[in-house]
């Protein structure tokens, strides 16, 4: 055998593990996009799913469930999200105060964050009673249209954020909200 015939059989083998480890790596490095991408179109403020994009999700029969237990609660967000506007209102306050009180900026700081975490403890109590209601079929529905949004090779569409958007959504399936 000659010496060239070697040469290129140990070129060739090389060439061939190099490419298919290259194919291999761009597959991972491309699914790494997809599922990042996919992760931040999942989330939403708060790390989870906006109310809309999750009624969007349920089947009528569970966005109905969602709507309800939405529209029991709703004076509670109401509350909740002026406690949270009104500590960062004082927070700012503290910021721009002159002669600046270290001790009143971080107890403004610790206000803002206890607001944030009632906001978060009212999400989960909501999400936890939706998801007691849902039955196994509505609860199969929307793990499959999860796992189609976050598997997808397209970006779900964006919804845009609209003044009401929730309430209107709700009236729409025949739930108001409790005044």
């Amino acid at each position: 055998m000659s010496e060239t015939s070697v040469r290129t059989r140990r070129w060739s083998w090389w060439l061939i593990a190099s490419l298919c480890l290259n194919l291999f790596l761009v597959g991972v490095v491309v699914m790494g996009l997809i599922v990042a991408r996919n992760r931040a179109a999942l989330s939403g403020v708060g790390g989870g799913l906006r109310p809309e994009v999750v009624l969007q999700m349920l089947p009528p029969s569970g966005a109905v469930k969602m709507c309800k237990a939405l529209a029991t609660r709703m004076q509670t967000f109401r509350r909740l999200g002026r406690d949270v506007a009104d500590a960062r209102r004082a927070m700012f306050q503290k910021f721009r105060g002159e002669p600046f009180d270290e001790a009143a900026f971080r107890a403004s700081l610790s206000r803002i964050t206890a607001a944030e975490a009632a906001v978060a403890a009212e999400r989960e109590a909501i999400v936890a009673e939706v998801v007691l209601q849902l039955t196994q079929d509505e609860r199969n529905h929307f793990a499959r249209e999860a796992t189609a949004r976050f598997l997808s090779p397209v970006r779900p569409k964006r919804t845009p954020r609209e003044p009401g958007q929730l309430v209107k959504m709700c009236r729409e399936l025949g739930v108001t909200a409790e005044q």
